[in-house]
């Protein structure tokens, strides 16, 4: 049965919950060696849109930056069989305190739902080998959605799937699309520092955190209210 709470709590994945840029960052540079590129010729703002978008929307950019000649839609199947595969044989690493700060709000019965634009096959991997598909009472991924981030519509599928309106959701997010579309949402947004998103696209938050590491539930459910009783 569903928990009715006030407060609501959504959840990006990769960046915000673990720490996977660098299993994207190999595998995507693994297909550049064929044309004899490198991802680091990327200026820090063509680095900032990457988190956040669809896969294929990423693989559009990558083909026309770079000039790799096969389809976008074939390599974005190899890279994410290349992820999945590293995903399996060596994990992925969590944010510091993201185990912590879930565990803390399934204690207080805060609901909690991840909304990733990653594809489903990939995010049920990861939720299965870091453990964390048990706090989870709603899961969007970007097989559920029409429209990718900056667009609200996987915040706004996963509020109504909570039953929590809105206003009393709080997006947790590290990218720049991610805020911007938890922010048309009507929702309130935590940015959790990222080193591809620039300072001036995280102050679009409400807060900034560098990580979990000591917050626990009331703090989440603090900046919520805070827009309530404003």
């Amino acid at each position: 049965m569903q928990r009715q709470s006030p407060y609501a709590v959504l959840f990006d994945l990769d960046g915000t919950l673990v720490q996977s840029e660098d299993l994207y960052h190999r595998a995507t540079q693994a297909m550049l060696d064929w044309v004899g590129r490198s991802l680091d010729e990327l200026t820090p703002e063509e680095r900032s849109q990457i988190p956040g978008r669809s896969a294929l929307q990423n693989m559009r950019f990558y083909c026309a930056r770079f000039g790799l000649p096969q389809p976008p839609e074939a390599l974005v199947s190899q890279r994410m069989d290349h992820v999945c595969r590293m995903v399996e044989e060596e994990g992925v690493m969590l944010v510091p305190g993201a185990r912590e700060i879930l565990e803390s709000l399934r204690i207080s019965d805060v609901p909690i739902a991840l909304a990733s634009s990653s594809p489903e096959r990939y995010v049920s991997r990861v939720l299965e080998v870091t453990a964390l598909a048990e706090f989870f009472d709603v899961v969007k991924t970007g097989d559920d959605v029409k429209a990718f981030k900056p667009d609200p519509e996987i915040f706004l599928q996963a509020a109504q799937g909570l039953g929590v309106p809105a206003e009393r959701c709080l997006v947790v997010e590290d990218a720049h699309s991610g805020i911007l579309a938890g922010k048309a949402a009507g929702m309130k947004v935590l940015a959790v520092e990222s080193e591809v998103t620039l300072p001036h696209q995280a102050a679009l938050a409400d807060r900034q955190v560098r990580d979990f590491c000591g917050l626990v539930a009331r703090d989440l459910v603090a900046i919520i209210q805070e827009r309530l009783l404003a």
